[in-house]
């Protein structure tokens, strides 16, 4: 079984794959460096074998650990005929739904999120391993419904079966992979012949959702925020501090509406209504942000519109990784000679931000060479769903496609600015033990169904 394996698996995929893992140890371990202004400029002068040495090996030798793991999983995957995946997809759908509820009772708290269970020395983070195992099910569940996807209404079942545990992420909260399975949802919805128009037209109610959700934010948002400020400054005014009052026009005005002046009294009396008004819309606003997303999940989704708006706060991730991008030009300043980088002003720049630091040290050409390689990847993904020999093996590769398409369309719109920043990794890039042993067992499943395209093979 192992010659014929070696013999028809995608070497296409696993070069490309490869090379893209590489290319991360490199980037990773210049990431994590950093220096000073004496160190930066001693290394100027170091050339390009030098500066490898410098790089920081501890870090990337604990990524290298995962890359091994993740390997023997997707050669363990290999072994498994990707029939017998869905033969057993009741017990991995269970199995994943246990995994997020220890989440809930046993997991780790970090970053202001609950997403990570502890096991000795390591931790992992089943939300990652959920997505390729919502894959395989899903596909299973998808399969015993062929020509069955017409209607809305046979729809909701498939929303049911995903929405589960996709709640229990949310709940953790880890928005950026609840995203992750409506992408992965609708992928292979299309793939499994749902109809193109119903599907696009519940992406633009979605979309009109999501929009209507920012409008009615800003709704109660901008009051809440207005009042709590005049609050301050009509506070400041009755401690002696009248200067900004007398040059806010609106305050003025409104002093002039209730027939109040800026004498202390009647400023009182002034903070008194307002202050009554602001109870009143900040209990709105905090409803709000129960029903929904909470304040801090807005404000990322948003600030990339406007991320000049706070660029001491929540604008801040998204400044600076334009600033990295932009100032790397078309070669980039060089391995290790990211200035953003290394005197820290890029925040998680070797997780979430790392292609920033590819765009500052080796430039568009490096940018372009990383796109390239998962170019291949996903067309190489989308050959091998076309060559499925049944409809299962077809699902798990859209379905994998569609995985990597999403991470690969956010991360890098992100770090550009274009995209809202919901913290999901690069694809065999990022740093991380569970998102890279995952997406090396994804490229597993790929391979598995490219290796068993044809029946007489095995």
């Amino acid at each position: 079984m192992l010659k014929r394996i070696v013999k028809n698996i995608d070497y296409t995929i696993g070069i490309s794959s490869l090379i893209a893992i590489i290319f991360s140890l490199i980037v990773i371990g210049s990431a994590t460096l950093e220096f000073t202004d004496a160190s930066f400029t001693e290394l100027k002068d170091l050339n390009i074998l030098l500066r490898l040495l410098r790089l920081d090996y501890s870090i990337v030798l604990r990524q290298v650990v995962w890359i091994i793991m993740g390997i023997i999983g997707l050669i363990a995957i290999l072994y498994i005929d990707y029939e017998d995946m869905g033969k057993y997809s009741k017990h991995l759908y269970i199995l994943n739904l246990m995994m997020l509820l220890a989440v809930i009772f046993m997991g780790k708290t970090a970053l202001g999120a609950q997403r990570w269970i502890p096991i000795g020395p390591f931790q992992f983070q089943p939300s990652e391993f959920s997505k390729l195992i919502i894959i395989i099910t899903f596909a299973d569940f998808l399969v015993k419904r062929e020509g069955k996807l017409n209607r809305l209404r046979d729809l909701i079942p498939c929303f049911v079966f995903v929405g589960v545990p996709m709640l229990l992420i949310l709940m953790q909260p880890d928005l950026g992979t609840s995203l992750v399975f409506i992408a992965i949802t609708f992928g292979m919805l299309f793939a499994a012949g749902a109809r193109p128009a119903l599907l696009a037209g519940l992406v633009a109610l979605g979309l009109l959702m999501g929009v209507t959700l920012y409008e009615v934010h800003e709704y109660y948002h901008k009051p809440d925020i207005s009042l709590e400020e005049r609050m301050t400054e009509v506070k400041n005014a009755m401690s002696g501090n009248t200067l900004y009052l007398e040059n806010n026009q609106d305050i003025m005005n409104d002093l002039k509406k209730h027939k109040l002046t800026t004498s202390n009294k009647d400023l009182q009396k002034y903070y008194n209504i307002i202050s009554r008004e602001h109870e009143t819309v900040h209990r709105h606003h905090e409803r709000f942000h129960k029903l929904t997303l909470k304040e801090y999940q807005m404000t990322r989704l948003t600030i990339f519109m406007d991320p000049e708006s706070d660029l001491l706060g929540a604008g801040y991730h998204v400044w600076q990784s334009r600033i990295a991008l932009g100032s790397g030009g078309v070669w980039g300043k060089g391995l290790l000679g990211g200035t953003q980088s290394h005197y820290t002003f890029l925040p998680i720049r070797h997780t979430d931000f790392i292609f920033s630091v590819v765009g500052e040290e080796f430039g568009f050409v490096g940018a372009l060479v990383l796109l390239g390689l998962y170019f291949v990847l996903l067309y190489r993904g989308v050959q091998v769903a076309v060559m499925a020999r049944d409809n299962y093996g077809r699902l798990l590769a859209m379905g994998v496609v569609s995985m990597f398409s999403f991470h690969i369309l956010v991360n890098i719109g992100m770090t550009a600015g274009v995209m809202p920043v919901t913290g999901i990794p690069l694809p065999l890039f990022s740093y991380g033990g569970s998102n890279m042993i995952m997406n090396l067992a994804a490229i597993g499943v790929l391979m598995n169904v490219y290796v068993r395209r044809q029946k007489l093979i095995f």
